[in-house]
């Protein structure tokens, strides 16, 4: 499909799709990092969650605004970004729901 042939509204929620992907691919290594030299986390997770929400509304509206074009490479990525974050924000509210505190 040509680049003018998309709406801008799919070509915007594409980048902020491959932005905030890169941001979470990228905040792995430095919370491991942090976590290593025991730097603070904090910031990394909290930024983390935020690129995870706008990363999942990103993936919403660019598959339901090219919904009636083929289905290639952009929808199969946002596809299983979709299910990845959907997996990561169910482990978050898992652990968040069973976490009984520290042992001591």
């Amino acid at each position: 499909m040509p680049l003018s042939a998309i709406s801008v509204v799919a070509r915007v929620s594409r980048r902020v799709l491959v932005v905030t992907a890169a941001y979470i691919l990228g905040c792995i290594p430095a919370i491991l990092l942090a976590e290593r030299y025991g730097w603070t986390q904090t910031p990394f997770h909290l930024t983390q969650l935020i690129a995870v929400v706008l990363c999942l509304l990103s993936c919403i509206v660019f598959l339901a605004t090219t919904r009636s074009s083929p289905f290639r490479l952009w929808q199969w990525l946002a596809s299983v970004a979709l299910v990845l974050l959907l997996l990561w924000l169910a482990l978050v509210v898992y652990i968040t729901l069973t976490y009984s505190g520290p042992e001591g």
